[in-house]
């Protein structure tokens, strides 16, 4: 629901991190949900379409799960869009970094991850990808680079201890996608 809330804020001109932090300042009932580039790992994005073809099987729609499931397949079209509206509207020979391919902070797991569908999505739109993930190494053939001062510095997932200061150093435009506060970014969802 919360990356819905992040399209729907995003179309309104309204900052999603700012409503939260107003939503949380209420003294009571309130549960912070933080919205990101979607959900992986092997249970979150893969379990509940079990259960919604067991419901299917049995003649009842899942619509809410099948509903999230849509959404949050989307974030990372719906963050490239994001990402065009930040720049000139286009990623074509652009030099853009991915730090954090796993998906979930300190482990090296990438099944389902929402980082890899964004890297497929940038290359199809003609970037040059590159990405650093000290926890997973490699991916896919490819080795974990060093941040360096690239165009564009997207934070899919906010590894513990990652020294950030090539990007600032060099003046790369950073998105933060994570759910993390430790970044040193504000929010870009």
């Amino acid at each position: 629901m919360v990356n819905e809330f992040a399209q729907i804020a995003d179309a309104l001109g309204i900052s999603t991190s700012e409503t939260l932090e107003a939503a949380a300042s209420k003294p009571y009932g309130f549960m912070p949900f933080i919205p990101s580039i979607g959900v992986g790992g092997h249970c979150i994005p893969v379990d509940p379409t079990y259960l919604s073809f067991a419901a299917r099987e049995s003649g009842v729609e899942a619509r809410f799960i099948n509903l999230a499931n849509e959404v949050n397949a989307k974030m990372p079209q719906f963050v490239i869009e994001k990402i065009k509206k930040m720049t000139d509207g286009k990623l074509q020979g652009r030099s853009i970094q991915i730090a954090g391919i796993s998906y979930k902070a300190g482990v090296a797991d990438t099944r389902e991850s929402p980082a890899l569908s964004l890297i497929t999505l940038l290359k199809n739109e003609g970037a040059e990808v590159s990405w650093h993930d000290d926890v997973v190494g490699s991916w896919s053939g490819e080795k974990s680079r060093p941040l360096f001062g690239a165009d564009i510095g997207v934070i899919a997932t906010a590894h513990p201890n990652v020294d950030y200061s090539a990007w600032k150093n060099n003046g790369t435009m950073v998105i933060d996608l994570s759910t993390a506060p430790h970044t040193g970014w504000s929010k870009s969802l």
